[in-house]
């Protein structure tokens, strides 16, 4: 188990994507700051209930974040980009004095890579799709070189419900990830 320090957001973010974020709440700002001088990353957690500024409950599982770029805005806030790297389930929360969410975590395992299946190729030309509108949300996809980042990148893009996206974030067999994506589509496409 570790604490780390929990970063609310209404949107989730997966293992290899690169997001923005914009800064502005002094905790946060404490918290950029502590993280780029310690060269240690976050947690990213999505919100359940409640709103990014102030209290908000939170999702069980999130991602640990590494700040790979940050610049001061025009307009004062801090700009930063930060990437998905290691999944984590929280086991327990508490608040710091300035109300900075801090968790106690365990690191859920990975399994090793493996390359797309054949029976993906329609998901792969999917997500390719997808990242051209993508372009325009200022996210940042690597290549797909495995079925882990098939996976993530499209239940980042995808119009999950947020139970999906918690239910994909802790599963660990990547083909059991696209399994349950594929099935989702198959729902909307019915529905």
């Amino acid at each position: 188990m570790q604490q780390i320090p929990l970063f609310p957001l209404r949107v989730a973010l997966f293992p290899g994507v690169t997001l923005p974020l914009r800064i502005f709440e002094q905790r946060y700002l404490r918290l950029v700051t502590e993280s780029l001088k310690s060269d240690r990353g976050f947690g990213v957690v999505l919100i359940r209930s409640g709103g990014e500024v102030g209290r908000a409950q939170i999702w069980p599982v999130g991602v640990q974040v590494e700040i790979v770029d940050w610049s001061q805005g025009d307009e004062g806030l801090l700009h930063v980009d930060v990437r998905g790297e290691r999944r984590f389930r929280v086991l327990d929360t508490r608040r710091d004095e300035d109300e900075l969410l801090l968790g106690d975590v365990e690191w859920l395992p990975d399994r090793p890579e493996q390359p797309v299946p054949p029976e993906c190729d329609g998901l792969l030309a999917m997500l390719e799709e997808l990242k051209e509108h993508a372009a325009m949300l200022s996210l940042k996809f690597s290549p797909v070189d495995s079925a882990d980042a098939l996976s993530w990148q499209l239940a980042q893009l995808l119009p999950l419900e947020d139970s999906v996206r918690i239910e994909l974030l802790s599963t660990e067999d990547p083909l059991e990830r696209l399994a349950t994506i594929a099935s989702n589509l198959d729902r909307w496409t019915r529905e």
